[in-house]
């Protein structure tokens, strides 16, 4: 504790009155404690009547000094405190300290208490404590291999390694495991699963401008990540459909169960490859574009990758160019009968009246007047199937070196 110096004092000789100007002897002195005068030397504290005024032994022995310098240093009862503090811990805690060594670290803790390995312990059941030569002798007495049930938590062990045990799937060939209904996760194509693009069957058949069938087939949902299957054929029927629109066909779970719906909601960008889903619901797979009339679903044929019309190509949607003389590159929409799945139109090109034999060209707008499909050596009603590439809008680019030429479109890409 420092000394207290604050103030001045005003001493006597041979007085043994001290009197400050600008002290506080009540809050830091006691009696007990010393006092320096200004001459230097020591006396003790016998009194300390106010913040002012305090009494020394022996006598002041300097010459009387009116405005003197001065100090107090605690001595017998800030010592006494201390010691009597001291004794009191080492008598309530000395020896639980010896106990703990006198080592000051952990490792000196535990060597002291014989803890630093297990050899200061007692083995057995009740202790909680075993050998690992114990532990790897202990046989499994009792141990039920023909329980397959799932692991709960109030099995014990050796109850929960026999169920293990029992419920394995077997080495090689895995024969026991007989399907993979109800997998959380789906399985990849590098662990021998399907990809996230895979489709097969689900071929949709016309019935009649309301209703449709899909037959069997397996579909990868995103949504879901993992592939639904349909067991059996899904039929609409009664469908209630807008007059020339395009429809769209997915396949989902409806809470358990397989279905398919016939929207006019367009399906999002492909996610892989050219596989689909619903705009803004990866639960949604598409299938296929389908086409309606005015009465309803226009009449089609599923050809691998391509649908097509079974209608009369002459007739509106699928004429898209009439006797079309243009000479230089013409745009020409295709999307009346072509989805915006595909950019893959199954055409009839049919040459016009023309005083010889002529060339009819296709391109992209994109593209022209790069060639990228022709018709050569045309004469009046000379008819060339084609499969024309679109622009992504579904458009053309076309003209011929005479005559003119009529475009039906009879059918389209089946791009999933």
């Amino acid at each position: 504790m420092p000394w207290y110096k604050t103030g001045t004092v005003s001493v006597v000789q041979n007085s043994n009155a001290v009197i400050g100007a600008g002290t506080a002897f009540i809050a830091n002195s006691r009696v007990g404690d010393a006092f320096r005068g200004p001459d230097g030397g020591w006396y003790e504290v016998t009194n300390i009547a106010s913040d002012t005024a305090m009494s020394i032994s022996p006598n002041y022995q300097g010459s009387t000094n009116v405005s003197g310098v001065y100090a107090l240093a605690p001595m017998q009862g800030y010592v006494k405190d201390s010691a009597d503090a001291l004794r009191a811990l080492v008598n309530q805690f000395g020896g639980v300290l010896a106990v703990l060594g006198e080592t000051p670290t952990q490792t000196g803790v535990r060597q002291a208490l014989n803890l630093a390995t297990a050899d200061g312990l007692p083995e057995g059941q009740t202790n909680k404590y075993a050998t690992p030569a114990t532990v790897r002798g202990i046989t499994l007495t009792g141990l039920d291999l023909t329980v397959k049930t799932p692991v709960v938590s109030t099995d014990t062990i050796l109850a929960a390694l026999g169920k293990l045990q029992a419920g394995k799937a077997a080495a090689g060939a895995n024969t026991d495991i007989t399907e993979l209904n109800g997998l959380t996760k789906a399985v990849t194509a590098a662990q021998g699963g399907v990809s996230a693009g895979y489709i097969e069957g689900l071929i949709p058949q016309w019935n009649s401008a309301t209703s449709i069938t899909v037959s069997p087939g397996t579909a990868y949902i995103p949504g879901a990540q993992k592939p639904l299957v349909a067991a059996s054929p899904l039929t609409l029927s009664g469908l209630s459909l807008t007059a020339n629109a395009w429809y769209y066909l997915y396949l989902y779970d409806n809470a358990g169960v397989t279905a398919v719906e016939l929207v006019t909601t367009a399906p999002a960008a492909p996610y892989s490859g050219t596989a689909r889903t619903k705009t803004a619901n990866t639960s949604r797979r598409f299938i296929c574009a389908l086409k309606t009339g005015s009465s309803g679903l226009f009449a089609f044929l599923w050809m691998g990758d391509t649908i097509q019309f079974m209608e009369t190509f002459s007739d509106p949607p699928f004429r898209v160019v009439l006797q079309a003389p243009a000479s230089t590159p013409t745009t020409s929409d295709l999307s009346p009968a072509v989805p915006i799945t595909t950019q893959i139109a199954l055409t009839i090109a049919t040459a016009n009246a023309g005083a010889s034999a002529y060339d009819m060209y296709f391109s992209t707008p994109e593209r022209q007047p790069k060639v990228l499909q022709v018709a050569s050596g045309a004469t009046s009603s000379t008819r060339s199937a084609l499969r024309l590439a679109t622009s992504p809008t579904q458009q053309i680019s076309r003209w011929v070196s005479g005559g003119s030429l009529t475009l039906d479109v009879y059918g389209y890409g089946n791009d999933r």
